[in-house]
């Protein structure tokens, strides 16, 4: 088995499933220049496509409790950004409010500034 070709193959299904592209506009993916924060926002991104909003966000907690960076809060607020975007009746498809997404947002502010970053 040619490893990658496997690989390549895994960039360009990705490519086509979380974004979407059709097979000739995909480039080649350089996996190595892809880093954990790529792979979190792919992974996010498909939940809520999917309108697995709870389940995002039990992942994107469990990415901030083992790894709280600047990126990862970027990530987190990008995440309830496009939530926002939602009307109430896709969170509710979803078993998601718009006042989780709210809380959310705080749950992250706290965390985030609760650490020496600032000090």
């Amino acid at each position: 088995m040619n490893i990658e070709k496997l690989i390549n193959d895994l960039a360009k299904n990705i490519a086509k499933t979380v974004l979407n592209k059709k097979e000739e506009s995909i480039e080649k993916i350089n996996l190595s220049n892809i880093g954990s924060g790529d792979i979190l926002r792919i992974i996010l991104k498909r939940l809520v496509n999917d309108g697995d909003y709870n389940k995002a966000e039990n992942i994107l907690f469990e990415a901030i409790n083992k790894n709280n960076t600047e990126e990862i809060y970027q990530i987190a607020f990008d995440f309830y950004n496009t939530l926002l975007e939602k009307s109430d009746e896709e969170l509710e498809k979803g078993n998601f409010t718009s006042e989780e997404i709210y809380q959310g947002i705080e749950d992250i502010k706290s965390i985030y500034f609760k650490t020496d970053k600032y000090n």
